[in-house]
């Protein structure tokens, strides 16, 4: 068994799922900010309604004080008729006061739309209400957890991070910067199985004396295509897995 290529297998492993907690502590707050977002737009909805609701209300009580209004100006209307001294002045205050019924008949008719606007709005205002509570308490809860659980993958990351400062002390400089390198250049895969001659990760064949060199385990390899460090599974020492360091 070639022991740095040992190190180099439980160095990718170890980048794997340091790799994959980094992930997962990124989407906690991708996703907290969804569902505040969601519940944005849910209380805007809510907030939008409530002011077409109140909007109603004041067209309501507009519409009573104008059908007031007209009232009165019938009221006065009819007094004057008792001081009109002509048939022309006494048929105009006519004219005027069935004017001013006219204008109180429609918009009775306008308070009607508008109270049953009001009822509508009212259940539905009410209703989005409850909604609301019962939304920012499921956010509430929703964030809480996702944040313990990002707390929790953040010290799993550490101990982790320790983990891989312990191996890295094992592995030869240059080998360490090559691994390192490749992590960057490689998307995170530095080490690859090689299985019937070919290289797991690139999916090419390596020459035939390639594959016979790395069976024999004399010397740590590297794909001629991908430059990736390379491994025989065929060798029991070296076939770990993410399984073997899951209490990270």
């Amino acid at each position: 068994m070639l022991e740095q290529l040992k190190f180099l297998i439980e160095y990718q492993i170890l980048e794997n799922k340091r790799a994959m907690l980094a992930r997962n502590c990124e989407e906690a707050p991708r996703r907290i900010a969804e569902l505040e977002k969601e519940f944005g737009h849910f209380e805007a909805e809510f907030i939008a309604r409530k002011a077409d609701h109140s909007h109603a209300q004041e067209t309501h009580r507009a519409l009573e004080q104008a059908i007031a209004d007209l009232e009165a100006k019938i009221a006065r209307s009819k007094k004057r008729m008792n001081e009109v001294k002509n048939n022309k002045e006494y048929q105009a205050i006519l004219r005027e006061i069935d004017d001013s019924k006219k204008e109180i008949s429609s918009k009775e008719s306008e308070v009607l739309e508008v109270m049953d606007k009001i009822e509508t709005l009212g259940a539905e205002v009410q209703e989005m209400e409850k909604a609301l509570e019962e939304r920012r308490k499921k956010l509430d809860s929703d964030c809480l957890e996702l944040r313990t659980g990002m707390e929790q993958l953040k010290e799993k990351l550490e101990r982790l991070q320790a983990c891989q400062k312990e191996v890295e002390v094992k592995l030869e400089p240059n080998l360490l910067r090559r691994s390192n390198f490749l992590f960057v250049k490689q998307a995170g895969i530095a080490v690859a199985p090689v299985e019937n001659g070919v290289c797991q990760v690139c999916h090419l064949n390596i020459p035939p004396q390639k594959f016979i060199e790395l069976q024999r385990d004399e010397t740590i390899m590297q794909c001629p295509h991908c430059h990736r460090f390379l491994y025989w599974p065929g060798h029991e020492a070296y076939c770990l897995s993410e399984d073997d360091y899951g209490n990270l």
